[in-house]
């Protein structure tokens, strides 16, 4: 086995302007300084294209965590105690326990299992590649459900329990302010209505042409933290969240001085060309994108990045844009909001032991960036 594991020590500050003293009564972000360092994943004899590493579920409390490929039915864990490649799970393209080809959504289950699946096929598998529930996700197969739902396996993500499946489809295509909620056992579903989030459908436009379409703009997400469920939109700071033990929703709010907490607005819904559909996005990341939150065990804190594009130079190259950095405490009332030195704020990112990983390739190799945040 080839040991190349090492620490690159690419340290980095990032200077912080923080708001006026009057905009948050603490600031806990106020003296922010961000350090950086860059590690590489030892992958011993393995050859892969760590590239193809796309959706990933950090295991809670342990240093564990989980990535699954993106082309192909293929599931790495590493450990982020030893910074190495623990095991590759590959699973079958064909037969009874045949998975998806394509893995674009994927979910960790707490009994270990995983949630793999793409547009034809879903389902639940052990970490030794059997399946261990198979289901369907089609308006058609849930009582209640309107059959010209589309996308409805979009963002699929399960209950703890492997009982409910949560999704956001669309309706004929077009964006609706509801998330899906589909009972696996007793196959009934109902759409939840999320009306402060209807806002988005004016952040987002769409070029449809003879095979396909592609769109631009803004979309809703969900992520699972702490036993709930997170949904979230770009275009506003506005989040709703499920809890999956009493079958509750509830709409938070936030309190926003260093960027306004929504976009305004309205943006062409169609365009004539892909040309002119990226020119439209461009127009729309203009305001500022709030981006999903991140738990930080240690600190018993949430985070949160936003981002605005401020357009293109005259050579035609996207300008450096603006990112933004928020806290808030463990019951999600807002403590702190900063602007970064960032090129962009962290992707495939997760907390470890107070520090922020965030998904590199380096040298060919898995690797991460580790930021460092002390305030």
């Amino acid at each position: 086995m080839r040991i190349y594991f090492f620490l690159l020590s690419l340290v980095a500050f990032f200077s912080c302007s923080k708001p006026n003293e009057e905009q948050l009564q603490t600031n806990v972000l106020e003296n922010l300084q961000i350090t950086t360092d860059t590690v590489i994943v030892d992958v011993g004899e393995e050859i892969f294209n760590p590239g193809m590493y796309y959706q990933f579920a950090k295991v809670e409390n342990k240093p564990t965590v989980f990535f699954a490929m993106n082309q192909q039915p293929e599931v790495h864990e590493i450990d982020l105690g030893t910074l190495s490649l623990k095991r590759r799970i590959i699973f079958d393209k064909d037969g009874p326990n045949r998975a998806p080809r394509y893995i674009q959504y994927f979910d960790l289950l707490p009994t270990g299992e995983f949630v793999l699946a793409d547009y034809a096929t879903q389902g639940i598998y052990n970490p030794a590649g059997k399946k261990t529930m198979a289901f369907q996700m089609d308006p058609e197969e849930f009582d209640g459900m309107a059959e010209d739902l589309t996308g409805y396996q979009f963002n699929l993500t399960l209950s703890p329990d492997k009982r409910k499946a949560f999704s956001t489809p669309s309706k004929n295509m077009e964006f609706i302010p509801q998330i899906a909620e589909s009972d696996l056992v007793s196959k009934n579903g109902k759409l939840i209505d999320l009306p402060a989030l209807e806002l988005t459908k004016n952040f987002r436009t769409t070029y449809s042409f003879e095979n396909g379409s592609s769109t631009y703009g803004d979309f809703l997400g969900l992520q699972k933290i702490k036993n709930q469920l997170f949904i979230t939109s770009s275009s506003t700071s506005d989040i709703y969240i499920y809890d999956f033990s009493s079958d509750s929703l509830s709409l938070r709010t936030f309190d926003h001085k260093l960027v306004p907490p929504k976009k305004t607005g309205e943006f062409p819904s169609k365009a004539d060309s892909q040309e002119r559909v990226q020119e439209i996005g461009i127009e729309i990341s203009k305001q500022v994108s709030f981006n999903k939150f991140f738990w930080d065990e240690s600190r018993d804190m949430y985070f949160r990045f936003g981002s605005k594009s401020n357009g293109k130079n005259e050579t035609g190259e996207l300008k450096k844009g603006d990112v933004y950095l928020f806290a808030y405490d463990q019951d999600l009332n807002l403590t702190g909001e900063t602007t970064l030195d960032l090129k962009y704020p962290p992707s495939r990112a997760f907390f470890h032991d107070g520090k922020l990983y965030s998904y590199f390739v380096v040298e060919e190799n898995p690797g991460f960036v580790i930021f460092d945040f002390k305030y």
